[in-house]
């Protein structure tokens, strides 16, 4: 997803679905006043201005412009708390993505264990908080876009154009695959703890066979799950 995707969709709007005889702006914007004679009376009626169409199109052109600029300036506020919260996240995956995450013998002690667990609940914290701004995107898109100072008929309708334009089924299939990403990494975890230095130096790392079909089971579905992960993020650029 990127910013100018979002403006272009919103501009769409004007062009698609009959916007050009509403007012863009708000009327309380000195580019979107009209101009009044000083003073009117009942006898002396002012002249008729006659806009040419070249004026005309003129004029709706340099306030598309403005509205163009005023739907990038709300877009970028929204748009960058989703940035950066992804950024966030995409961080702490990283952390769990190395294949030493997996290696019973990169702890050295209970205690290292127990501090990837607290690592682990940050994972999901940041995870819901991600989901929580994905879910506030409509609403703080229309705030926004209504803060421009743009029609609130108009921004409801931008608001919705660029709304749609997200890869919901993908945002939600992320946010599932994270869950479950991080409660493999819990188990994980826990195998460890209950199974501490009962492992050897190398592969096979564990005598015991059902331990041993265990501790690979979990490696797989981390793996996998995090591959699924992976393809969402570079198939949406994120």
């Amino acid at each position: 997803m990127r910013c100018h995707s979002l403006i272009l969709a919103g501009l769409v709007l004007l062009g698609t679905q009959g916007f050009a005889q509403t007012p863009l702006l708000s009327p309380s914007l000195p580019s979107a006043r009209r101009t009044v004679s000083p003073n009117p009376s009942g006898a002396q009626k002012p002249a008729a201005s006659k806009e040419t169409e070249a004026e005309q199109k003129a004029r709706f052109q340099e306030l598309t412009s403005v509205l163009k600029d005023r739907i990038a300036e709300a877009s970028d506020k929204v748009m960058s708390k989703i940035i950066d919260q992804e950024k966030d996240l995409r961080l702490r995956l990283s952390y769990f993505q190395r294949q030493d995450r997996l290696d019973p013998n990169s702890f050295a002690t209970k205690e290292e264990i127990q501090n990837w667990q607290k690592l682990v609940d940050q994972f999901q914290a940041s995870r819901d908080k991600t989901a929580k701004v994905y879910g506030d995107a409509s609403e703080n898109l229309e705030a926004a876009l209504l803060a421009e100072k743009i029609e609130p008929k108009l921004a409801a309708a931008i608001r919705k154009e660029i709304i749609a334009t997200f890869p919901w089924d993908d945002i939600v299939k992320k946010d599932d695959l994270l869950t479950t990403y991080v409660g493999y990494h819990r188990q994980l975890l826990s195998f460890f703890d209950q199974n501490w230095k009962t492992w050897n130096s190398a592969k096979p790392y564990f005598a015991d066979q059902k331990t041993e079909a265990d501790y690979e089971k979990l490696c797989q579905q981390i793996t996998s799950a995090g591959k699924e992960i992976d393809t969402i993020y570079k198939r949406d650029n994120f």
